[in-house]
């Protein structure tokens, strides 16, 4: 029992270094997935990739993190 004990303290260990990494990329995803669900649903899917593709420049601009594989090209 103790043995699997130590074993999940290397997985919660791992688990939390993981999410304090993504944590800083969670505005910048929350704003390009809030934008593409409020704004560019009606749209066709290359102008949606072009507006994913400017917001994404603007979120460099100003030094927001978010996760670069998020789109869904």
């Amino acid at each position: 029992m103790i043995g699997g004990l130590e074993g999940e303290k290397v997985r919660w260990t791992d688990t939390v270094k993981n999410l304090g990494e993504k944590i800083s990329l969670l505005i910048g995803d929350c704003l390009i997935a809030a934008g593409m669900v409020s704004y560019a649903g009606p749209f066709t899917a290359s102008y949606r990739s072009e507006l994913e593709d400017e917001w994404r420049h603007a979120l460099k601009r100003l030094r927001l993190k978010f996760t670069p594989n998020i789109s869904m090209k």
